[in-house]
């Protein structure tokens, strides 16, 4: 019964609307007004493509502390440098001197260095084997019959072999030292 009586109201206003007229006499004229389609919005899947450009390549060194014991990675690292593995070598290294040295692109540079001074001026070293830590921030490395001191750094992120360009030669005295690359102080 509601459906049939809805159907009767809205058949009545239909009826009269449309029966309906004007002062001059003429049926009243329907006009119908319709909004114009908003435009549809961009989603990220519709984003227009930019010009295809070559991919941003940058080298960055990785992220990750190297792994083992501040003896394990300086024997690594020395070792690396003696069989002149440059970017092995600069996996060992701590997280700012990756870095540093990455950006400046000059990894093999910083090893023949690294290694001139670790050797005691020679350029050639005899095969790490074994070593100990003797002071927070360094570790002395057994080379054949030389004793190497590498400096290390220890915290967590940051870990690894410690290089610059301004570390003091005589800190540890009587050893040579890989620490600093462009000379010794």
């Amino acid at each position: 019964m509601n459906v049939t009586r809805t159907v009767a109201v809205t058949a009545l206003a239909a009826g009269l609307a449309t029966a309906g007229c004007t002062a001059s006499g003429r049926p009243p004229t329907t006009v119908i007004s319709v909004a114009p389609v908003p435009a549809p919005t961009a989603t990220p899947d519709d984003t227009p493509i930019t010009p295809s450009l070559p991919p941003l390549h940058i080298d960055a060194p990785n992220p990750k502390d190297p792994n083992g014991t501040p003896v394990d990675f300086a024997i690594r690292y020395l070792n690396d440098l003696r069989a002149s593995h440059w970017h092995a070598a600069l996996n060992e290294m701590g997280y700012m001197e990756r870095a540093d040295v990455d950006l400046s692109d000059s990894e093999d540079i910083v090893g023949m260095d690294v290694l001139r001074n670790a050797s005691g001026g020679s350029g050639h070293l005899a095969r790490c084997t074994s070593g100990n830590q003797f002071a927070s921030d360094a570790v002395i490395i057994r080379c054949g019959r030389l004793n190497v001191v590498v400096h290390v750094e220890t915290r967590r992120g940051f870990r690894g072999v410690e290089v610059s360009d301004f570390f003091v030669a005589g800190d540890h005295p009587g050893q040579p030292h890989t620490h600093a690359y462009t000379h010794l102080v």
